[in-house]
């Protein structure tokens, strides 16, 4: 996760309101959600690696704990 990233995407928004028009501000403020969910997923994916937890295979924690 690259919080710098979303800052510079979030500052060119800022920079970009009364200058951009309507259409172009939401295609970056999606751009940016989407980064955020991207990051958010990638991060939950890895704290379940780190747990030692496969998301493809969910009842695997029952044959362990078995």
């Amino acid at each position: 996760m690259n919080l710098t990233i979303l800052l510079q995407k979030l500052i060119a928004i800022e920079r970009s309101v009364g200058v951009a028009s309507n259409s172009a501000l939401r295609n970056s403020l999606h751009d940016a959600q989407e980064y955020l969910l991207q990051t958010q997923k990638e991060s939950v994916e890895g704290s379940w690696k780190e747990a030692g937890w496969d998301p493809a295979q969910p009842f695997n924690f029952l044959r362990r704990a078995s």
